[in-house]
C-alpha cells in the first residue's frame, strides 16, 4: 500500500533536499554534484543558485573552480547548458547523446542545406582543435567551406555529437563576452566516455529531487524508458501517492520534513532546476498557477515565499544605484514583505557589489 503525500509535504521534502530550507555548509563542488549539475543558461544562474543554498558563498570561490577546470559548463539535461563536475559532465553527457541527436534532427536537419555531415564535423573539429572560438565564429568559418545551409545548423550538428565546453574567461561572474567554446578533449583530461549507470542516476535524482514520478525525472532530463529502471529499483525504493493520484518514488531514508516546517524566503535564478526538475510542478506553485506562462516552459527569476513561487524579481543598476524590484504574483502578507525586503537587501548586495546605494522595492499587487 502506498502513502499519500500532500503538495505541501512534497514541497518541504524538495526544499530540504535542495538546501532551500536552510543554507548548507557543504562545499561548492559537492553541492553541484549533489544537485546533478546546475542550470547555467545565463552566466549568473549558478552563482545565484549557490548563494541561496550555501553559507558564506562568494563569486570568487565558484569562478576559481571553473577556471581550474574542476567544474565545466556544457549542454546536458533537456538540451540546455548546465554547470557540472567533470565526472558528472562526462557521464551524464554520454547518456544524453541520443536526445541531443534527436533535437538536431528535429530542429536543424532541414536547415542544414543537405551538406555531408561527416565533412562538416571533420572541419568543425579541426577548427575548434586549432583554437577556441564563439559559436558564431565557428558557424562563419564553416559557411566559408559550406555556403549552403545555415551556419547555426552546422554548429549545432557538432554540439549534438561532441561535448563542447564554454571556457573562461567567458561565462564567469563579471564577464560580458560571448561564450567561447572548445571540444572537451582540449579542456579536460581523458577519458571522455564514462556513461553513468541509469540506476545510479535514478538514485541520485531521487536523493536531490524526490519524491518524484518517472515522468518527473524524464521531464527533468529528457531521457526515455526510465520506467523500466524505476521498476528494477522498486524493491529498494518506497512509493507514495501524489494528490492527483500519480505514483511517486523515493529513497527510504531521504528527508521528508513535516508540512508545517518553516520555509524562508529564497531568491532563485532563471531556469532554476528545483522548479524545472519535474514534469508536474504543483509542489512549488500556488493553486491555480499550473498554467501560468512563467511556469510552463520558462521559469523566470523567482522568489520563494513559504516555499512557493510567489513573485518575480529584476535588478536595475545605474550610476552606483542598485534597485531590486520584486513583483508579487499574489497578495503577500506584511510579514512576508518584510522578509523579502531583508533577504532581498542581502541578495542585492551580493549581485551588485560595486553599487553605492541599495534599494529593495516590493510592488503592490495590481487590482
Amino acid at each position: 500500500m502506498t502513502n499519500a503525500l500532500t503538495d505541501r509535504q512534497l514541497n518541504r521534502a524538495t526544499l530540504a533536499r535542495q538546501m532551500l530550507l536552510e543554507r548548507s555548509d557543504m562545499g561548492i563542488t559537492d553541492t553541484i554534484a549533489w544537485l546533478l549539475g546546475m542550470q547555467a543558461q545565463q552566466t549568473h544562474d549558478p552563482y545565484i543558485g549557490l548563494w541561496s543554498r550555501l553559507e558564506g558563498f562568494t563569486h570568487q570561490a565558484l569562478t576559481a573552480l571553473i577556471v581550474d577546470r574542476t567544474l565545466a559548463r556544457a549542454t546536458t539535461m533537456r538540451g540546455t547548458l548546465h554547470l557540472h563536475t567533470v565526472d558528472d559532465l562526462i557521464g551524464i553527457r554520454a547518456e544524453m547523446q541520443p536526445f541531443l541527436r534527436s533535437v538536431w534532427l528535429s530542429n536543424f536537419k532541414k536547415r542544414f542545406g543537405g551538406n555531408n555531415e561527416a565533412a562538416v564535423l571533420e572541419l568543425a573539429r579541426k577548427l575548434l582543435d586549432a583554437e577556441p572560438m564563439t559559436a558564431g565564429q565557428l558557424g562563419k568559418r564553416l559557411s566559408e567551406r559550406f555556403p549552403v545551409g545555415e551556419p547555426l545548423a552546422m554548429t549545432m550538428l557538432l554540439q549534438s555529437t561532441d561535448t563542447l565546453i564554454q571556457i573562461p574567461p567567458t561565462r564567469i561572474w563579471g564577464s560580458g563576452h560571448s561564450p567561447v567554446i572548445t571540444r572537451i578533449g582540449n579542456w579536460l583530461p581523458a577519458p571522455y566516455e564514462r556513461p553513468i549507470a541509469r540506476e545510479a542516476l535514478v538514485r541520485r535524482y531521487l536523493a536531490a529531487y524526490g519524491p518524484a514520478s518517472v515522468a518527473d525525472m524524464q521531464g527533468w532530463s529528457r531521457l526515455t524508458k526510465l520506467g523500466e529502471v524505476f521498476e528494477a529499483l522498486r524493491p529498494e525504493l518506497v512509493s507514495f501517492t501524489a494528490p492527483d493520484g500519480r505514483e511517486l518514488f523515493d529513497l527510504p531514508d531521504a528527508p521528508r520534513p513535516d508540512a508545517d516546517t518553516l520555509a524562508p524566503v529564497r531568491f532563485l535564478p532563471l531556469y532554476e532546476n528545483a522548479i524545472l526538475g519535474y514534469d508536474n510542478r504543483r509542489r512549488f506553485l500556488v493553486a491555480g498557477d499550473e498554467l501560468r506562462g512563467d511556469f510552463v516552459n520558462n521559469v523566470k527569476p523567482g522568489v520563494l515565499v513559504d516555499g512557493l513561487m510567489s513573485a518575480g524579481w529584476s535588478i536595475d543598476s545605474k550610476k552606483g544605484a542598485a534597485v531590486l524590484t520584486v513583483t508579487p504574483y499574489h497578495q503577500l502578507r506584511k510579514k512576508d514583505v518584510a522578509e523579502i525586503e531583508r533577504e532581498g537587501l542581502k541578495f542585492l548586495h551580493f549581485m551588485e557589489e560595486k553599487a553605492e546605494t541599495f534599494d529593495v522595492r516590493v510592488l503592490e499587487l495590481a487590482d
